[in-house]
């Protein structure tokens, strides 16, 4: 077995048993076919786990694609799934970024980085608040260099929608910038904030009140 092999399957045993609750008989279905030999059929359980922002999903079928099981080997694929995991709270994922990100041409993580903000800003779009706070930190943790200015705006939305952790990583992006920058930020953030909740306010009538 080579190392890679090796290194990331390491990763990936602790997760076998992780699922969201409402997903928890899909999660293991699809565990299960991977276990049998039937990568193929679980990459299509996974996929379908991952698009519903399952982060054990998501990250199992970055190993997937990183090993090229039941599908053809996508460094590209396997990086875009692992952040996403990453941005969904899997601890391991932050070893799996790093693992397939380390060495990576400078062409192959600009995609994955366009292709999360691009992903991340639809999801916002359609009305998930939650992938404000991912989309901010697409801006700050995959983006080379980081684009803090941007990071703050989407996580002062995020705040502002209460957000699980999004005040933190408000308060933090927006000490790395003077004061001038940290107030365009929050105006910008003012105007996308009213805007999402002109689209989306009826949905959360105690976080939308809020009139600039």
């Amino acid at each position: 077995m080579t190392s890679r092999w090796s290194h990331i399957l390491g990763l990936c045993v602790s997760l076998s048993v992780l699922a969201q609750p409402a997903q928890s008989n899909a999660f293991a279905e699809a565990v299960a076919a991977a276990r049998a030999g039937q990568a193929a059929q679980a990459v299509q359980m996974f996929q379908r786990l991952a698009d519903d922002h399952n982060g054990p999903a998501q990250f199992n079928l970055a190993v997937l694609y990183a090993l090229g099981s039941g599908v053809t080997q996508n460094d590209e694929t396997a990086l875009y799934w692992a952040w996403k995991a990453r941005f969904a709270g899997v601890h391991k994922a932050q070893s799996l970024t790093s693992y397939l990100g380390h060495g990576s041409p400078e062409s192959l993580l600009e995609k994955v980085q366009k292709r999360l903000q691009t992903d991340l800003l639809e999801e916002v779009n359609n009305g998930n608040k939650d992938a404000m706070l991912s989309l901010g930190r697409a801006y700050l943790e995959v983006a080379a260099p980081a684009d803090n200015e941007q990071a703050l705006v989407w996580f002062t939305m995020a705040a502002a929608m209460q957000v699980p952790h999004a005040s933190k990583w408000r308060d933090v992006t927006g000490r790395k910038l003077d004061r001038e920058t940290r107030l365009g930020a929050q105006q910008k953030a003012a105007s996308l904030y009213q805007q999402w909740c002109d689209g989306h306010g009826a949905g959360y009538p105690d976080l939308c009140s809020y009139k600039s």
